[in-house]
């Protein structure tokens, strides 16, 4: 299967940085019923009822070769990764791409969680750098403002996005915001508040890139599920249940966030009448 796909002017490549460790759906999806997931157990969930998040970025550029070079997330981080003892592998998956942290123009956030937020900043004893010193970063202001605030501060956000600001390598965005010429952010908030897709636009052609609009495939087709992890449920099921919409009548290609490599770029189909996930 696919781990890359062309959009246009634009090739879109995942870029791998780690694995969660196997996750229990019942302690994800509090409100669904263990029966509830007996449709999907094949694909779905591992031998075991359980199932991994892949934790990446992805990478957009000129299918041509050249600039401008985009990346979407960061992934957790360089580790190591107490769950596995290995470090994280998103600048080798970059370097494999033939693309050096130097050459990323840009890096685009979809929602500050630990995940998709952990190679923004290189620490250096008590010094920050960016890790991508000719990018700037765009983040939502609603994901910055809540944030900041003094009782949802966490450790990751302070060590990988607000040094941002003092490096003068911040952008903070609100709404439909252009990235480059055919390159947008998308709000769908709930999983957190500023919560946001990517959107690639090219030929004809487009392409959503969803950071944490959903977390397991199952969830293409149960869209009102909501694992713990979302900020507010009804936003977040509103989000999903419209860009999902979207993507099938337009016929867009989907890169998610979390799905297994191999299986992550797909598209939005039907099938006995309700929705469902195709890999490209």
């Amino acid at each position: 299967m696919a781990t890359s796909a062309r959009i246009g002017r634009f090739l879109i490549s995942t870029v791998q940085d780690h694995e969660s460790p196997e996750r229990d759906p019942a302690q994800v999806y509090k409100d669904v019923p263990a029966s509830a997931w007996d449709p999907y157990r094949s694909f779905a969930l591992n031998a075991s009822g359980k199932y991994r998040s892949q934790w990446r970025g992805h990478l957009i550029k000129p299918a041509s070769g050249g600039g401008p070079r985009i990346l979407v997330d960061t992934g957790m981080g360089p580790g190591p990764h107490q769950h596995t003892g290995r470090n994280g592998e998103l600048l080798q998956s970059l370097a494999a791409e033939k693309v050096s942290p130097e050459q990323i123009d840009a890096v685009v956030i979809t929602h500050c969680h630990g995940d998709h937020i952990g190679w923004n900043v290189t620490w250096t004893g008590r010094s920050p750098a960016a890790t991508f010193p000719n990018a700037i970063y765009y983040v939502a202001q609603a994901d910055w403002d809540h944030y900041t605030t003094p009782e949802n501060r966490n450790d990751a956000f302070e060590r990988s996005v607000r040094p941002l600001e003092q490096l003068g390598r911040l952008r903070l965005v609100r709404g439909e915001a252009p990235i480059v010429n055919g390159v947008r952010t998308l709000p769908a908030n709930g999983h957190t508040p500023g919560h946001q897709c990517v959107v690639v636009e090219s030929q004809g052609q487009t392409g959503v890139l969803t950071g944490d609009l959903f977390h397991n495939v199952a969830q293409i087709t149960e869209q009102s599920w909501c694992p713990v992890y979302d900020w507010n449920t009804t936003m977040s099921r509103a989000s999903r249940g419209a860009v999902l919409d979207r993507a099938e009548r337009e016929n867009w290609a989907i890169f998610s966030g979390h799905l297994p490599i191999g299986t992550s770029i797909g598209a939005v189909v039907r099938k006995a009448a309700r929705p469902s996930w195709k890999p490209i």
